[in-house]
């Protein structure tokens, strides 16, 4: 119904030494890469298919394996293509000391992607102590998107703008990567060696035109952008690893490994007013918003580390040290002398430790930092006027971030009671993170946003998950537990004043509790779940409640009936139309034939009762952005599935 459609193909060939599986996927059910037709379950509705938008995709992968004496090669290549429909209503409240700032928005796009990914692995085995590995990759990426919207923003309750805008883009890019590792063991009692080079190459294009209108009201200006902007984007990296083994007494070994990076990103971006006399784009461009970048980072990593091997445990436990640099210029405005260059030099522990308490029971502790450059663009010391009401200015000044993260797994599964245990602890801590700068001006609603470096953001998250039958095995229960704790730092300015540190402390939780009942003739299972988010410096509590059934029936005759029906209640959003409460309920009855059940005939329906909505809130350290988007919708289908 409603012209809904899923098509799907797995083919497999096995030989002796090789393997190839060709996929296919075309549907315009949301379902993003394969379709749930290649589930082997036939009780599979669906649910992982994309809630923004209505997507038609169509997807073709190839999967290939060799295996010969010494060599194995690995090979796979991919095709995903996607059409996707979107409509959207936005609000987003602005963190502000005192004052109130409210956006309100819809927009209309429709946007086509094409990607291409193709990759290789070839292990060849030199000899009995010399291995070499050989990995490419290359991705290939097209897309086009036209998009049409309407803005309005509020200070204190008084309309202070408003702003209609259209535009179009088109971009493409690619990017090639090349791993060849090397390694050659030098003894039996564990010393060895290991080279390992990665190099890298990337490129991408962008075509954008963007037309707005926008309306001051308190001084009664009206304000008409029309800009058509070129971004090109190249760059090059590669790494140099070596790694070397010494074995110690009491089966402990010594690792010392060094590498060093090298980044090469250049950025090219040219903005071109709207020519009124011409009733053209100016041949020109605006100086002001364009610019040639160019951007050089590096790093040096020394980790000196002990490890070993035991029966009950392992733990790799060291120390690093990664120097890093980054030299900013701008080519069109800077003289060849004057580039800005920084350096930050970190140092953390690094640990890996591993116990095993049985069989099926272990323990693993890890803690290890990295180093990250800044983003291209945020360095770009452009400023970027596209939307007059969110203006961004680059700054070349950023430092080379830092993230250290600590995290701890439990996993336990106990074969006589099948019962399954897994908890989870981690905490990142990141140095220089790359922050936001937002200055508001109260007489017109403009927000003007610069990328700044900031320490204090972190976050800790733990979960717990269990999953086990009762002492009756026809019962099973199962849990999800997850916590989480953000701290994260930003700055904010009313008009002219001095920047003021804005800090927010965001607490989630999420419960999830199933309970089945399982017989052979049928499985029955309900559900509860609640998630709660608050955030305190906002005063702001939301509540998602969950509660549903699932009910599957195997019926004579190779019949199956599967039903889900879940109600859904959201509160504390605060904003008309977001609280809302909904009801979904699916069915599906499915029959096999032939005498191994090679056909499989499915009727499907999908929200029978008309009330599926998609919502997204998203919390930083400057706003809390609410969107509601379109949803599928209801509609049915028959499906067949054939195997040979």
């Amino acid at each position: 119904s409603k012209d809904r459609y899923e098509l799907a193909n797995t083919l497999n060939r096995f030989r002796e030494n090789s393997q190839l599986t060709i996929i296919g996927n075309l549907n315009n059910t949301n379902n993003q890469g394969f379709s749930e037709l290649q589930n082997e379950s036939s009780s599979s509705t669906g649910n992982i298919r994309s809630r923004m938008g209505l997507t038609t995709s169509r997807s073709l992968g190839l999967n290939a394996t060799y295996d010969w004496k010494r060599v194995k090669l690995r090979s796979n290549i991919q095709y995903v293509g996607t059409d996707r429909l979107e409509d959207s209503r936005t609000t987003v409240d602005n963190f502000l000391r005192e004052d109130k700032s409210i956006n309100l928005g819809t927009s209309h796009s429709r946007q086509q992607n094409h990607e291409l990914v193709a990759n290789a692995s070839l292990e060849w085995k030199m000899d009995s102590v010399t291995t070499l590995i050989f990995r490419p990759q290359y991705r290939f990426s097209a897309n086009d998107r036209e998009n049409s919207g309407f803005q309005e923003g509020w200070g204190n309750d008084v309309l202070l703008n408003e702003r209609e805008s259209s535009g179009t883009n088109h971009n493409s890019r690619y990017n090639l990567t090349m791993m060849l590792q090397l390694s050659r063991k030098l003894s039996r009692l564990g010393r060895n060696v290991a080279l390992k080079v990665d190099y890298g190459t990337n490129a991408s294009a962008t075509d954008r035109k963007s037309l707005s209108t926008t309306r001051y009201f308190k001084n009664n200006t009206k304000k008409i952008q029309n800009q058509k902007i070129e971004d090109d984007v190249d760059g090059y990296n590669y790494r140099v690893q070596l790694v070397y083994v010494e074995p110690l007494p009491w089966r402990h070994f010594l690792q010392l490994r060094y590498s060093y990076q090298y980044r090469v990103n250049n950025s090219d971006r040219f903005v071109y007013d709207w020519d009124k006399e011409l009733e053209e784009f100016a041949p020109d461009f605006d100086e002001d918003s364009s610019n040639r970048f160019e951007n050089q980072y590096s790093n040096h990593l020394v980790n000196l580390a002990i490890r070993t091997s035991q029966k009950k445990y392992n733990y790799n436990m060291g120390v690093d040290f990664e120097p890093q640099k980054s030299v900013s210029h701008s080519l069109l405005s800077d003289a060849p002398e004057d580039q800005l260059e920084r350096s930050v030099m970190n140092f953390s522990p690094t640990v890996n430790f591993r116990y095993k308490f049985s069989k099926r029971t272990r323990l693993q502790i890890v803690y290890r930092g990295k180093g990250k450059q800044p983003n291209i663009r945020d360095l770009q010391p452009v400023t970027d006027r596209t939307n007059p009401l969110n203006i961004r200015v680059g700054n070349p000044s950023l430092k080379p971030s830092y993230m250290n993260t600590f995290t701890l797994n439990f996993n336990s599964y106990n074969t006589k009671y099948q019962r399954n245990m897994v908890a989870t602890a981690l905490f990142e801590n990141t140095i220089n993170n790359v922050t936001n700068q937002v200055t508001y001006d109260s007489e017109t609603g403009v927000r003007t946003t610069s990328p700044v470096n900031m320490n204090g953001n972190w976050r800790a998250m733990g979960s717990f998950s269990l999953n086990t039958p009762f002492k009756n095995r026809n019962w099973i229960f199962r849990t999800y537990s997850y916590l989480q704790y953000r701290n994260q730092n930003g700055y904010t300015t009313l008009n002219k004043e001095e920047p003021v540190k804005t800090s927010v402390q965001h607490l989630t939780g999420r419960e999830r509790l199933r309970i089945t009942y399982r017989t052979r003739q049928m499985e029955l299972t309900g559900l509860v779940g609640l998630t709660y988010n608050n955030v305190r410096e906002k005063r702001t509590e939301t509540f998602d409640y969950q509660a549903g059934t699932e009910l599957q029936l195997y019926l004579p005759w190779g019949m199956e009936l599967y039903n889900d029906l879940t109600y859904f209640l959201r509160t504390g959003y605060g904003y008309e139309g977001y609280a809302k409460a909904n009801f979904m309920w699916n069915c599906q009855l499915s029959k096999a034939f032939l005498k191994r059940k090679q056909l499989l005939i499915r009727f499907k329906i999908y929200d029978i009762l008309h009330q599926d909505i998609s919502m997204i809130r998203t919390i930083t350290a400057t706003a809390i952005r609410d969107t509601d988007y379109n949803a599928l919708g209801s509609y049915f289908m028959v499906q067949t599935t054939a195997g040979f």
